[in-house]
């Protein structure tokens, strides 16, 4: 595609086709022999990120939605507030009370 472009011409004469993107410009510099390595390595190195795809980290994706995700918490949240308002309204629970956090002075020992 290029090989036409660099016969019988100086190094500061590289043309690109009108359209043409600036890759096609860093392509053609660093192909061309005649200049020197460290402007062919600049124009490699900056070409490169666009000539090879990078690693990247992919979403694993599972089997629900997020509109499953939304209605299994909304449903949790309404199963919380009905046992809040079985206790406020005086309702008997299955728990037991748990032991008090203080010594009480019947279990002492004398």
């Amino acid at each position: 595609m290029f090989s036409n472009l660099f016969e019988d011409k100086k190094p500061e004469e590289i043309e690109i086709p009108p359209n043409g993107i600036s890759l096609d410009l860093l392509q053609a510099v660093y192909r061309n022999s005649s200049l020197p390595l460290s402007t062919r390595m600049r124009a490699a190195g900056l070409a490169l990120p666009h000539e090879v795809p990078r690693l990247a980290v992919t979403a694993q994706v599972s089997d629900q939605g997020i509109a499953e995700l939304l209605d299994r918490r909304l449903k949790r949240i309404e199963e919380m507030n009905l046992v809040e308002a079985k206790l406020s309204a005086g309702g008997q629970t299955d728990a037991k009370r748990p032991f008090p956090r203080l010594p009480d002075r019947r279990f002492r020992r004398i």
